[in-house]
């Protein structure tokens, strides 16, 4: 589930190393899996790019986003309310390879500030 506004800075780096603009709502950022944190890639915005879709179906065309699955191992509070319940799942966006290849199944860390742990990862699909 997502809220908020859209951040209009966002960059999403594929395997093949062109970094894409993007706008992922803010709350995509907030995880962070055994201290490695969902931040946006360091390049610059590859030239003649245009704007990569975060949400695509896996049958769609072009760069499919890696994601990881993670779940939550605690209530949230109430600034999290659309998000908490222990046991829920939630499908995040990682931005950035080298993040990703860093993370591992059974990571645990904190989405949003609420415990987590990693259940499924996704790779980046090129169509």
């Amino acid at each position: 589930m997502s809220a908020g506004k859209f951040d209009l800075a966002g960059k999403y780096e594929s395997d093949e190393g062109n970094v894409y603009r993007c706008r992922p709502q803010p709350e995509t950022k907030d995880l962070t899996l055994d201290t490695d944190a969902n931040a946006y890639p360091a390049g610059a915005i590859t030239p003649g790019l245009g704007s990569i879709t975060l949400t695509k179906s896996k049958r769609s065309l072009g760069v499919i986003p890696r994601t990881v699955t993670v779940r939550l191992t605690a209530d949230g509070a109430a600034g999290t309310a659309d998000y908490e319940g222990e046991g829920t799942s939630h499908v995040v966006v990682v931005f950035n390879p080298t993040v990703y290849a860093g993370y591992a199944i059974g990571d645990v860390g904190t989405y949003l500030g609420i415990a987590c742990v990693l259940d499924f990862k996704q790779p980046e699909v090129l169509r």
